[in-house]
């Protein structure tokens, strides 16, 4: 293994186990190092792999331009591959997904001129969560599918990631109507999670059993997961999944009987949407209608 895999393995390592800084801090030291050494399509792998986690934070729009450069510049199919499949990642975060589809059918093609399976299966889940952001469950659940497929297969970091796609998936399967497979599929990506010691990932499954579990009437569970998830959720600054959790834990408290609760966590709720001045006339609405109807867990 070189100095370059040994770095790149390390930043991998410390991803999964949840050192972020840990894994921005040894892809850059590849990146520095690779420069020193004139190797520029080294260095700029290693950019694309900060900028891949930094997007996944919402901390990485100030990568696009250079990501940009870098598709541009390279006539390696394995750099272009990562520069595209970031700059789908941006634009999807960004909710710009035609833009983001654009940048997929790159990275598609380039993955499949690499013939690696690892970067297909990557491309095929990120496709998934477009299709999924636009109600596309078919599409959804035919990429996830064949990410999931493919990640089993393999072993290291890419646990983590079948994890999350069948996790994903299992979100699928309770938007149309499969809601015991969903919640089957997304417990044993907690469990996969945990096995992994991949903590900062489990607010993602945890979420979505708390969603599951709501559908399926299963009131003290649905509870018992989502506050588990909004906990995590915070510690991690993940707006999205802080907001879905209140959304849910109000529906949960309203189906329990206690508006008090529901009024609180909605009340919490307002407070991530500053621009829209809700009314505690709206918030009423809020709690006489059925919150599992109009809620999207992805955004």
């Amino acid at each position: 293994m070189s100095w370059y895999e040994g770095l790149l393995h390390r930043a991998e390592a410390a991803y999964v186990r949840g050192d972020v800084d840990g894994a921005l801090g040894l892809f850059s030291q590849a990146e520095r190092r690779a420069l020193a050494e004139g190797d520029q399509e080294r260095a700029d792998r290693a950019f694309c792999n900060s900028s891949a986690i930094l997007i996944d934070l919402e901390r990485g729009e100030a990568c696009i331009p250079r990501l940009k450069e870098i598709l541009l510049r390279s006539r390696e199919p394995i750099t272009r591959w990562m520069a595209s499949y970031s700059t789908a990642m941006a634009s999807y975060a960004t909710h710009d997904f035609s833009t983001a589809e654009t940048y997929l059918a790159r990275a598609s093609h380039l993955a499949t001129i690499l013939d690696d399976p690892a970067r297909e299966a990557a491309t095929a889940n990120l496709a998934g969560n477009v299709a999924l952001h636009r109600s596309d469950f078919d599409r959804a659940e035919e990429q996830y599918r064949q990410a999931l497929r493919t990640y089993e297969q393999l072993d290291g970091y890419h646990r983590l990631m079948a994890a999350q796609v069948r996790d994903n998936l299992g979100y699928v399967f309770m938007c149309t109507d499969r809601t015991n497979a969903g919640i089957n599929a997304c417990e044993r990506a907690r469990d996969e999670m945990a096995e992994l010691e991949a903590v900062h990932f489990l607010h993602q499954p945890l979420q979505d059993l708390c969603y599951g579990y709501l559908l399926d009437d299963e009131l003290d569970q649905a509870r018992e997961n989502g506050e588990r998830s909004l906990e995590l959720a915070l510690e991690l600054d993940d707006r999205l999944v802080v907001k879905n959790c209140l959304f849910l834990l109000a529906e949960i408290a309203v189906r329990q009987g206690d508006r008090f609760r529901g009024r609180r966590f909605l009340t919490e709720l307002a407070n991530y949407y500053p621009d829209l001045s809700i009314s505690d006339e709206l918030i009423d609405v809020f709690l006489d209608i059925d919150l599992t109807r109009v809620v999207n867990l992805r955004g």
